[in-house]
């Protein structure tokens, strides 16, 4: 049985430990920015620079790896791990930037933060698209979003005109 409570948690206390940069991204890091919707697996971005030590901490903790690229490590354990590798300097940006999200005690990336990853991940998958547009619209939502680092990441992949599609339905 899957127990994403306890994936998050053994995640959480391990990368502590380890004194390694983290912060939470995905379907529990929309929650955390009051955008609730289903998902299967804790996901973060994690400091790149620790791929190798990441990978000996999970498979110490029984979790298998599953995949494992030079920006994505997948874990299966209690529950599914992604961890995301902040390589470049607007993802090393996101871990600097991120707050504590009090109901897990947990580094959050920022909304801006996260509709940049969300674009780069259906930019990756377009199958995703119709799913990261859905949480880009809720994000956009937020109160005091800044639009000028939403443009600035959806600059990156050429999907302003996408993005501002999103702003003007509201």
């Amino acid at each position: 049985m899957i127990n994403l409570r306890k994936t998050l948690e053994i995640a959480r206390s391990q990368l502590e430990s380890a004194q390694i940069s983290f912060a939470l991204i995905g379907g529990f890091a929309l929650s955390a920015h009051g955008i609730h919707r289903a998902t299967k697996d804790i996901d973060f971005l994690v400091d790149g620079s620790k791929k190798e030590e990441i990978k000996k901490i999970f498979l110490s903790q029984g979790f298998n790896l599953s995949y494992e690229s030079a920006e994505v490590l997948q874990f299966c354990g209690p529950g599914y791990l992604d961890i995301l590798l902040a390589n470049r300097p607007l993802s090393l940006e996101m871990l600097r930037t991120s707050s504590n999200y009090k109901l897990f005690n947990i580094p959050v990336v920022s909304p801006e933060g996260i509709i940049g990853l969300k674009i780069q991940a259906y930019k990756n998958d377009p199958s995703r698209k119709l799913q990261d547009l859905a949480d880009i619209q809720g994000l956009l939502n937020i109160p005091k979003i800044n639009l000028n680092k939403v443009k600035e990441y959806a600059d990156l992949f050429n999907e302003w005109t996408e993005i501002e599609k999103l702003i003007l339905k509201d």
